[in-house]
């Protein structure tokens, strides 16, 4: 517990309150031209270890912006990058069910349901990053996307329902 609490806060500490506004300008050379959720702004300005897959969040989207620029300017696609960041990004998606801290510990079914969506969340964005050497173009706007709904509804405390193109389900009871 205390090293995801010391790397949480380092990288809290790698990424400043400004980093908001250079979140917007990835967003914006990506074509997703939305304003940044307020729930998502203010992970930046009270960094907490429990926020850490906002921040990671956000070092997946500005990796997408970097490799659309870097795809837009030399025709090449170099996803080494996205891939390191989504990486741990994907590790804290699994763990949300404690990260947040939502939810009582005398509620099993409710872990085993919000686990059994974080594995389905998981599966749907190594699909998605499966896809993006096919059409970057096309595709690094739409799993920026994926990611900023992630961060936002992780902020919101909706762990249950981080994407919408996951099914939601009860899981198995063995």
């Amino acid at each position: 517990m205390l090293l995801t609490r010391i790397s949480a806060h380092s990288t809290a500490r790698n990424l400043a309150p400004e980093i908001s506004d250079q979140l917007e300008a990835a967003l914006a050379e990506l074509g997703l031209g939305e304003p940044l959720p307020e729930t998502v702004r203010h992970a930046f300005l009270h960094p907490q270890w429990r926020y850490r897959l906002v921040y990671r969040a956000t070092t997946v989207i500005l990796e997408c912006a970097a490799a659309r620029q870097h795809h837009a300017e030399s025709g090449s696609i170099d996803l080494e990058g996205l891939a390191r960041a989504s990486r741990p990004a994907c590790d804290d998606i699994s763990r949300v069910h404690w990260m947040r801290g939502t939810i009582p510990f005398d509620r099993r079914h409710r872990v085993n349901a919000v686990r059994a969506h974080a594995r389905r969340v998981v599966n749907r964005i190594q699909w998605a990053e499966g896809s993006l050497a096919a059409d970057p173009a096309a595709n690094l706007p739409a799993h920026a996307r994926r990611w900023l709904t992630i961060a936002d509804r992780y902020m919101e405390c909706r762990i249950g329902a981080l994407l919408d193109d996951v099914e939601w389900s009860v899981p198995r009871r063995v």
